[in-house]
């Protein structure tokens, strides 16, 4: 008789987050008596599988009295733990911007709908903190204590132009400004904002933050700014200088007069007759006739997306749908790495290397007097041609240090136009000068969708088939 009760003992099995216990009796094989178990002898194989928890006993009697073959059923149950939630900063400003035009459904770029800056009030709520809340323990069916995971409040926020409240939960701006989140810093800068034009009546502007003109620019003012210059109106004959990205919402009117200096990204509607040097990227709908040297890439945009006339380049490379045009304009287009800045890369290394090395003789020089001083028992600490060598050496490795720097970025623009190209989605037209490194080609034909890039014969146009435009 045992062993037919051990035959037909229902299978208990554990589900392996341990939160469910399930029993499952065998089908009868028709051949011998089916053995009935009384609720104690269910409850005796619960406990010989070490499920002590969470026992449903209901369930247990309702198997002794009718039990259910051949599929499991749940006989008891744990408690889950309760997962803690971090403590976050929930912002009240937006933290991300897309600096590329939206493109309207006939194919022109709208650069008016171009958010550039978050700005906020004296008073404003910019973050709300929200404390951890801790999470709560489970039991497994098994009795065993289930540990949520341990969650971790954040530090204050760090920044400056903001004050928290007494209990660090909530955080106002101090001014009116600009608000950005830069490496986990918040910071609220002033910001400088003309209503109108800029022009003789408002006069020139020099700001070390951020610089927004709701009007144009014209009459031969200047903007120096150390951060963000935003301009919504037309430019006409101007001097501008953003420390950081500048957006020309409407465009460049340049008069062959307008000059126009950029250490980050220029997002601007068109360019026509200026002179643009920009350290970063450039995003535009037309360059007409104007003078361009960008540090980083060119991308034309809409339907215009050519560059007509003028000297355009661009270290990293260029993409445009058009280059000249069916006139014949003279238009000259370069990408990669010229002569000019390695033979400007090479001077500046043998400059650090020639004061480098003066810096060397300064300190011999410097250490002799010490050495002299010890051997004679005179303090030259103070001799007038000890403090001279002393200030040069101080001057000269200041210049080491900044010149090496400067070097450094120099390399790396030049590592990044290694293998830079100029792609044209519609037509590259005869009368173009193409210049890729030091490799040049003038154009004397029309070409469609071409690749343009350097081998080791030269410059050489390459179809494009499968890409498709990007404009």
């Amino acid at each position: 008789m045992a062993e037919a009760v051990s035959a037909f003992a229902p299978k208990v099995q554990v589900s392996s987050d341990g939160l469910q216990a399930t029993m499952t009796f065998k089908i009868p094989d028709g051949k011998n008596d089916v053995p009935k178990f009384s609720v104690q002898q269910l409850l005796g194989f619960l406990t010989s599988a070490n499920v002590s928890f969470g026992i449903d006993q209901e369930a247990v009697a309702r198997l002794a009295e009718s039990p259910v073959y051949g599929r499991p059923i749940v006989v008891a149950e744990g408690t889950a733990q309760v997962q803690g939630t971090p403590g976050y900063f929930e912002y009240c400003f937006e933290t991300q911007f897309n600096h590329k035009p939206t493109i309207r459904p006939d194919g022109t770029a709208d650069y008016m709908s171009i958010k550039t800056i978050e700005t906020v009030k004296e008073g404003d709520v910019i973050a709300v903190y929200h404390p951890a809340v801790q999470g709560a323990r489970g039991m497994s069916v098994r009795g065993q204590v289930l540990e949520p995971k341990p969650v971790r409040d954040l530090p204050p926020l760090i920044g400056r132009g903001f004050e928290r409240s007494n209990d660090n939960l909530t955080y106002t701006a101090k001014l009116d400004g600009k608000i950005e989140v830069n490496q986990g810093k918040i910071n609220v800068s002033p910001v400088h904002e003309v209503s109108g034009d800029v022009g003789i009546e408002t006069g020139n502007i020099k700001f070390n933050g951020d610089v927004i003109v709701h009007g144009g620019v014209h009459d031969g003012a200047i903007i120096d700014a150390a951060g963000n210059v935003i301009i919504h109106g037309l430019i006409e004959d101007c001097d501008i200088r953003a420390g950081k990205d500048l957006f020309l919402l409407s465009g460049v009117k340049g008069n062959e007069k307008t000059v126009i200096s950029c250490k980050g990204d220029i997002t601007a509607q068109f360019v026509e007759y200026a002179v643009i040097t920009c350290s970063g990227n450039i995003s535009a709908d037309y360059f007409f006739k104007s003078k361009i040297s960008c540090e980083g890439r060119i991308e034309l945009t809409g339907n215009n997306a050519s560059i007509i006339g003028g000297f355009v380049s661009a270290v990293q490379g260029i993409e445009a749908n058009d280059i000249g045009n069916s006139f014949g304009t003279i238009t000259n287009v370069a990408v990669g790495v010229d002569e000019e800045r390695l033979a400007e890369f090479d001077i500046l290394a043998k400059k650090i290397e020639s004061i480098s090395s003066n810096v060397a003789k300064i300190k011999k020089g410097i250490e002799e007097f010490d050495r002299l001083g010890e051997q004679r028992g005179i303090n030259f600490k103070e001799d007038p041609r000890r403090m001279q060598l002393l200030r040069v050496r101080i001057r000269d490795e200041a210049v080491v240090q900044e010149e090496t720097r400067r070097l450094a970025q120099m390399k790396e623009i030049i590592v990044s136009g290694k293998d830079a190209t100029i792609k044209v989605y519609r037509r590259v037209y005869a009368g173009s000068n193409i210049t890729i490194d030091n490799h040049h080609v003038s154009i004397n034909d029309n070409h469609e969708r071409v690749e343009i890039s350097k081998s080791e014969e030269g410059v050489k146009l390459t179809r494009l088939v499968e890409q498709a435009a990007s404009n």
